[in-house]
């Protein structure tokens, strides 16, 4: 009617709830995983690689933010760890200072920045002096956003992850690649060896290669001089989690090059639709000569376009220039802040905030 005057809808309060340790996530985890699906989360920011990588070292405490939905659901999740570091107290992601995305599972913009909000009042709440380290995060306005919300906070850009977007056209390789595949390809069939390349889903099969390919990891890490993150306890830990548990939900796919029957080179993919995200590969270093990895790189690559995905994510910042093929990169956010002590009770136990959320 002419005249009516209509005032703007107000944001419903909205209760974030703060709940660390195992046993309190538990009810939860459903949920979490149902919203994180749902909003397209990558596999290294979901439940299951979260709880991989906190369960692996020790003395990490799981922190959970939610912001409950209609019924059983949830709007909006933030994954955390607390863990204590040369006598601070740190807000971290799962794996801090890795290319694993972090990123809020939420429903709306609203609901995603009031979890923000409360991620940073959890924060300025810790007893004695504390840190917030969070890498992986894909916003950069985000990330900036949270970064204004703390003491001395600092959003900075990270290296970016390399991947590939499918077209209906093959992968084009550099001429450089493509030379080296056709050199070894030869060498292969002058020393009449037999060269068979397989993809492998069934967990049965999987639990199976995994000793196998364990060792050619740990070998191929000592042949390049350095320290494997399977000789170390909390990296073993992480790495056979990811492989046993994303192998058991039929995430995990692993492509096996074996000459003359001897694994030559191997790949562990997880399978996050509609994505291809390469997370670990090796050679043997005795099949060097033949160039087993860059050949299974490319039958990778190929295999994933094959099988219609979208893009393909080689899941690391380290050496994009030794890929076989890229066509972009996916940007990466670090978030750092930093506090003295003060006053204030710890949040390090169930609580709820209350917090102001737009709605979807």
């Amino acid at each position: 009617m002419p005249g009516t005057r209509h005032e703007p809808a107000t944001a419903a309060p909205a209760r974030v709830e703060i709940l660390s340790g195992w046993r309190a996530l538990r009810t939860l985890e459903p949920a979490i995983e149902t919203l994180q699906r749902a909003t397209g989360t990558p596999v290294t920011g979901r439940l299951c690689w979260w709880r991989a990588a906190v369960t692996a070292d020790r003395g990490a405490i799981p922190v959970a933010l939610t912001l409950a939905g209609p019924g059983s659901t949830l709007t909006a999740a933030a994954l955390v760890a607390l863990r204590g570091r040369d006598g601070h107290r740190q807000v971290t992601s799962g794996r801090p200072h890795s290319d694993d995305v972090w990123e809020v599972a939420a429903v709306s913009p609203g609901s995603r920045r009031a979890m923000l909000a409360a991620l940073a009042s959890f924060a300025e709440g810790l007893d004695g002096s504390w840190q917030l380290v969070l890498t992986g995060l894909r916003d950069g306005e985000d990330a900036a956003w949270l970064a204004r919300r703390l003491p001395t906070g600092r959003a900075a850009p990270a290296p970016p992850v390399p991947g590939i977007a499918f077209t209906h056209d093959e992968v084009t390789l550099a001429p450089g690649i493509r030379r080296g595949l056709d050199r070894s390809g030869h060498r292969i069939g002058r020393h009449a060896l037999s060269e068979t390349i397989q993809f492998d889903l069934e967990p049965a099969r999987l639990a199976e290669l995994r000793d196998e390919i364990e060792a050619v990891h740990r070998a191929r890490d000592h042949d390049a001089g350095r320290v494997s993150d399977l000789d170390e306890t909390a990296g073993m830990a992480f790495w056979r989690s990811v492989f046993d548990s994303h192998a058991a939900h039929g995430e995990l796919e692993v492509a096996t090059l074996r000459l003359d029957g001897h694994l030559a080179a191997y790949v562990v993919a997880l399978v996050d639709p509609p994505t291809y995200r390469v997370f670990d590969g090796r050679f043997a270093p005795a099949w060097r000569q033949y160039s087993p990895g860059r050949r299974l790189e490319a039958a990778v690559v190929d295999h994933a376009r094959r099988r219609h995905f979208g893009s393909l994510d080689w899941m690391s910042s380290i050496a994009p220039e030794k890929l076989v093929a890229s066509t972009g990169a996916e940007p990466r956010w670090a978030v750092t802040a930093a506090a003295e002590p003060r006053p204030a009770s710890t949040i390090a136990r169930p609580s709820v905030l209350t917090m102001t959320a737009a709605g979807p």
